[in-house]
């Protein structure tokens, strides 16, 4: 072979290895850019499943405080409802436990038996109530207008008692912390000469 048409022949070998190279290349960038646009996917993926989990989390969140909160409606509905129909007990049997305090009352000897039995039935009625919760107010001392009721007011000479009860006509009583019968009073008032 000629010099010539060695080097035609060389060169053109170049020529294909080169052209190889570019392909090759052109390959491996076009491969890159596919490598990098699955790597774009996997993070959009990512980033949407973490947006995801953090909606999630406060849907569940919200779920978890409306669950609580709604635990708490119904422990309070619960006792308040409680509450109402120990009232309403309490409202009914009320009167019958005054008329028992008025036979003890009327009863004049303290020592008979009858006197005895019905003072010890009116003692587990009261003390029946009380485990329902009922608290008799008291009726000494300064009148509360919040918790007495004032019948009438008398003209009192000792400036210490004005504003104080001098006399109860008819116990009140409170269920858990609420009146539910005022007692009424007669309050002192100083009359200033």
């Amino acid at each position: 072979m000629t010099n010539k048409r060695k080097k035609v022949i060389t060169d053109t070998e170049e020529s294909i290895c080169e052209n190889t190279q570019g392909v090759k290349n052109v390959t491996q960038n076009e491969g890159s850019e596919n490598i990098l646009t699955e790597e774009d996917e996997l993070l959009a993926e990512v980033e949407k499943a973490r947006e995801e989990i953090k909606s999630l989390t406060e849907e569940a969140a919200r779920a978890r405080a409306d669950y609580y909160n709604l635990r708490t409606r119904v422990e309070r509905d619960r006792e308040r409802d409680m509450k109402f129909a120990a009232e309403k007990s309490i409202d009914l049997l009320l009167p019958v436990f005054e008329n028992l305090e008025r036979v003890c009352g009327a009863i004049e000897d303290t020592e008979c038996n009858l006197y005895k039995g019905v003072f010890m039935v009116t003692k587990q009625f009261l003390d029946a109530m009380a485990a329902l919760g009922l608290e008799q107010i008291p009726t000494e001392g300064e009148f509360d207008p919040s918790l007495h009721e004032a019948v009438s007011m008398e003209a009192v000479e000792d400036e210490s008692k004005d504003g104080h009860i001098l006399a109860a006509l008819r116990k009140g009583y409170k269920l858990a912390g609420r009146v539910i019968r005022a007692p009424q009073v007669i309050v002192g008032k100083h009359s200033k000469k």
